[in-house]
């Protein structure tokens, strides 16, 4: 691993130092070019008599080797200013120009593919912070196909900050419009390199679910977006592994706090769309606390409405949808008149429902 660190980061001072020195280079061609094309224009005006606009189409035309032939230099001074101007030194410094423009653009694009160039203007984005150590392109395929299906977050852009796909995103995430920067989070400079400070949103994974010691990589991320320039991002969404530690992590920045479920990263995705709504769910997941139970006691001919009424005010909870011949209908339409051989209701952790409750509120709804 530090062999390979080491490696990485002699390539990375590499591919600046080339992609410097290939920019510098640019410029100077350029310059020299333009410099030259501005002394070829001027001696076919001076020797040649030629308007400004004949003179710049003359000279474009022998730089570029097109050589339309309606115009040329017909004067010994003219034409030495073209074998000096043009030929011997116009054609190839346009030549050197293109080559250098080509390889700072493949350039360009391997640093982008390897996560090493910065979108600086990169600004009203989600930005995902640290991916799962296990499962890692499945999770995010996932997440980011549930991302795109939420109207509020259907175009934004999605960046990755981690050190895990050093050599390109998978094809999937590309295809997606993810892009990525190489680096860990846990440094101020990459987190400003990410655009963290202008993200509209940031969640933060926990690498391991199970491991209390991401917490604090989790703590420490947040303290630095916290100290970014402008105030930082506008959401920030945080896994917390030890239930322990979730005052403190919203105490230091983070708006949204959720376990690390990796089978369901639409999870993450309402906690963004809809915060709060992942608390609610959450607490699905815990039997001690508001719990779903299922009743199994026929029912028909019961418009869904009063069914909810009925088991609200006698005390059987809220009910979520019911069974029918082995299918779950779940939050039917108010006004649908339902049959069923059971119902699901979600009750608060306070109450005792038992099956008579039940069947006493089924009886209720049929009356009213």
């Amino acid at each position: 691993m530090i062999a390979l660190w080491f490696r990485r980061r002699r390539y990375l001072r590499f591919t600046r130092h080339v992609a410097g020195a290939i920019r510098r280079r640019l410029i100077r061609v350029t310059a020299l070019f333009l410099v030259l094309f501005a002394v070829h224009v001027a001696a076919m005006i001076t020797a040649e008599g030629m308007s400004l606009g004949d003179a710049v189409w003359l000279t474009i035309t022998t730089a570029t080797t097109v050589g339309y032939g309606d115009l040329s230099a017909e004067t010994p001074l003219g034409r030495l200013a073209t074998i000096l101007c043009m030929y011997l030194f116009g054609i190839f410094l346009l030549a050197q120009a293109a080559s250098d423009l080509f390889d700072y653009r493949a350039l360009r694009r391997e640093r982008r593919r390897r996560g090493e160039f910065k979108w600086r203007n990169m600004k009203d984005h989600l930005l995902i912070v640290n991916v799962p150590a296990q499962d890692a392109d499945s999770y995010l395929a996932r997440f980011v196909d549930h991302v795109r299906h939420a109207p509020s977050l259907a175009d934004i852009p999605v960046q990755l900050l981690t050190p895990r796909y050093a050599d390109g995103l998978p094809q999937e995430l590309v295809d997606a419009g993810v892009i990525h920067f190489n680096g860990v989070a846990e440094s101020t400079e990459n987190l400003v390199a990410a655009n963290a400070g202008s993200a509209r949103c940031v969640i933060i994974i926990a690498e391991e679910p199970y491991d209390p010691r991401c917490d604090a990589q989790t703590f420490d991320v947040l303290s630095r977006l916290g100290a970014l320039p402008g105030g930082g991002p506008g959401v920030v969404v945080a896994e917390v592994v030890d239930d322990v530690n979730r005052e403190r992590i919203e105490a230091a920045g983070a708006t949204s706090t959720l376990r690390p479920l990796r089978a369901y990263p639409e999870m993450v995705v309402r906690a963004l769309t809809a915060p709060g709504v992942e608390q609610v769910l959450e607490n699905l997941f815990t039997h001690d606390a508001d719990h779903l139970m299922r009743f199994d006691t026929p029912f028909a001919g019961l418009r869904w409405a009063d069914v909810v009424v009925s088991f609200v005010r006698g005390g059987a909870g809220v009910p979520m949808g019911y069974v029918t011949d082995g299918h779950v209908n779940t939050n039917p339409h108010p006004d649908d008149v339902c049959a069923g051989s059971g119902v699901i209701t979600l009750i608060d952790e306070r109450l005792t429902v038992t099956g008579d409750v039940v069947a006493a509120c089924l009886r209720a709804a049929g009356k009213g």
